[in-house]
């Protein structure tokens, strides 16, 4: 079973820029949650929030069910040096034990690898250079080497940015696997038809947390364009929302 995340008065500012303000949540465990709303909402600033990667005032309180269990994090981009003669296989070992370029994996962690390659459909570009990857499937690399540790917490930014819909029907039948096994999900969004195929739960965040609840619930078109406008109409930010 995954942790339940408790959020209490969660805020970050840069500078004078009023990122999150006062965000408090529960997110339950074992569940799919989607952090969804406007570009500049502050999204990606309150997962790193929550990985503690960022300072922040304010309480993320993460509560596993049988002691600290493991973390696995997709970013929005692989990084890696496309000059270096890395294959598929070399950068998930290498990003899954930290060893020296060119350590002499044995055999029971390529299969692993291998394994965590097929379930996103890249077990035929285990031996391809990352560099000629596109972004959709380096995307797929990253989520199958966040796997790899079999992580109780997954953590995603934006994981199909760049995926074809071979690449998007892949995790999303992953998604639902993870959550049958009671895995948490967290994941940063922006495709409404997508996260409405997941069932998550749905966070809408722009600066503050305006909305949360069952993806039916919350992404109903009466609502979509209150939820996600771009204006932050709180008192403390310089925009207002105009008719």
């Amino acid at each position: 079973m995954g942790p339940s995340i408790s959020l209490n008065q969660v805020s970050l500012r840069y500078e004078n820029n009023i990122v999150l303000q006062d965000i408090s949540a529960t997110l339950g465990a074992g569940e799919c949650h989607v952090i969804m709303g406007p570009n500049g909402g502050g999204k990606t600033s309150l997962l790193r929030s929550i990985l503690g990667l960022t300072p922040f005032k304010g309480e993320v309180n993460i509560h596993w069910p049988k002691g600290k269990g493991k973390i696995g994090y997709v970013p929005q981009k692989a990084a890696f040096e496309p000059s270096l003669p890395l294959t598929v296989l070399d950068f998930i070992l290498l990003n899954q034990s930290r060893s020296p370029l060119f350590f002499n994996f044995n055999k029971k962690h390529k299969v692993k690898a291998l394994q965590q390659l097929a379930r996103l459909g890249m077990e035929d570009r285990a031996m391809f250079r990352m560099g000629q990857l596109s972004g959709g499937e380096q995307q797929r690399v990253l989520f199958a080497q966040a796997l790899l540790d079999d992580p109780d917490l997954l953590i995603l930014d934006e994981p199909t940015n760049g995926m074809d819909d071979q690449g998007v029907r892949y995790f999303e039948s992953l998604i639902a696997d993870l959550v049958k096994e009671k895995k948490t999900i967290l994941v940063v969004h922006h495709d409404i038809s997508a996260v409405r195929r997941l069932q998550a739960v749905v966070h809408v965040v722009n600066g503050t947390l305006l909305e949360s609840g069952l993806a039916e619930d919350v992404l109903k078109p009466n609502k979509i364009e209150r939820l996600f406008n771009h204006y932050r109409t709180h008192s403390n930010h310089q925009n207002e929302e105009v008719a």
